[in-house]
């Protein structure tokens, strides 16, 4: 984001965003599908040889997926209502890996049915009742086990997901008992992965260099009992700066995250897979929001906007903090809390902000919003959902 002329401006190719509010109806999410193609092309770069799915939680707008499809990514899902997005958008099911620790009966049945890549199993029960079902199709369903090291990285509590007492993935002490599972089920069951993801919004490695060291034995030592094992998924989680906008110091990061997976798993001589999601999106989407109201109080100015926690819920959920700038620059400055129009007093994006002036009226932009903005959003207070444009 930057200002020209004083009027802000969008992406790498410094597309004007006001031309998008000439109608404004209600809050506006905008997708810079340019800069999703540079992003993706980055990564794919520094992780070279790694085939990378999208995780489609993200951001799961068509576009957005077709655009991803056509640069040559796969599609992580988490439920059998992605799977049929990411089929809607283009992917074939050889291109999904499904992921997710509450998979039903009815979902399993339908995965198996279509033939996706790969299962990534996130319990013992879970494993137990892919097996069943798939001897009963006469299907051989390809898995792979998440399994969970039991180490910290630092990021939000709520989006840790790699501790032992997290829902996520299966403790490194019940792989006999997942090997007594697979092998009741030589026909119905292949195991062909080992999967890894420790959380979201990871800007420091020393944890995950540790899990990918215990997960690279395991692997080594299920390989010996299960030949067809050849796929080593070390997930997602690559963090992005929120606090102020640095594309330098993430490609650094990258960099940094790229060289510790690639010494510590090249010798493995296997698939590597990954499932980027914030990394590719956050900072190619933006959510225009109007003022509505100017409201001074005697301890606060509150600028009342009409997008709130019900479409981006982050700043409630995480206490996250998405930079918030004007479509028009003023030469003022003013200290506000900026707010939305839901009944909820958690209802705000930033509290004791100093930003430009603004008056009834006006566009904000709130910054780096691609991802786990909309994918989360609500209608809560019967409030319209926000449309949503790709550029």
């Amino acid at each position: 984001m930057e200002y020209i002329n004083n009027e802000l401006h969008f992406g790498p190719s410094k597309k004007k965003l006001s031309s998008l509010c000439a109608n404004y109806i209600r809050p506006i999410y905008v997708y810079d599908l340019d800069f999703i193609r540079s992003r993706l092309k980055q990564m794919a770069e520094a992780l070279a040889g790694v085939r990378l799915y999208f995780a489609v939680k993200a951001n799961p707008n068509p576009q957005v997926l077709q655009c991803l499809k056509s640069a040559g990514a796969g599609a992580d899902v988490v439920s059998l209502g992605e799977i049929k997005r990411a089929l809607e958008s283009g992917f074939l099911p050889e291109d999904i890996v499904y992921s997710g620790v509450g998979k039903t009966r009815h979902e399993i049945t339908e995965a198996l049915q279509l033939g996706v890549l790969q299962i990534n199993v996130e319990s013992l029960p879970e494993l137990e009742r892919i097996g069943e079902i798939a001897e009963k199709l006469g299907k051989k369903a390809h898995v792979a086990l998440r399994l969970n090291p039991d180490v910290s990285i630092k990021t939000h509590p709520y989006i840790a997901t790699g501790l032992r007492d997290n829902k996520f993935g299966m403790e490194l002490s019940m792989i006999p008992e997942l090997t007594t599972c697979l092998k009741k089920y030589p026909n119905a069951l292949e195991l062909v992965g080992v999967s890894l993801h420790l959380g979201s919004q990871m800007l420091e490695f020393s944890g995950y260099q540790e899990a990918l060291m215990k997960l690279k034995e395991v692997f080594k030592n299920l390989q010996k009992d299960f030949s067809s094992l050849r796929r080593f998924d070390f997930g997602g989680g690559l963090g992005v700066v929120y606090e102020k906008q640095d594309l330098e110091l993430e490609a650094r990061l990258l960099k940094e995250y790229a060289g510790i997976t690639l010494e510590i798993l090249s010798d493995l001589k296997c698939e590597l897979q990954s499932e980027p999601g914030r990394w590719l999106v956050a900072h190619a989407g933006t959510l225009l929001t109007q003022v509505q109201y100017v409201k001074r109080t005697s301890a606060k100015t509150f600028i009342i906007v009409d997008a709130g926690m019900n479409h981006l819920i982050r700043p409630s959920l995480y206490e996250a903090e998405h930079l918030i700038k004007p479509l028009v620059k003023s030469a003022k400055q003013i200290k506000c809390d900026v707010v939305g129009p839901i009944c909820e007093s958690s209802d705000f994006f930033l509290k004791d902000y100093e930003m430009d002036e603004v008056k009834e009226g006006d566009i904000l932009a709130v910054m780096d919003s691609g991802a786990y903005g909309y994918s989360m959003a609500s209608t809560y207070n019967l409030q319209e959902l926000p449309l949503e444009v790709c550029i």
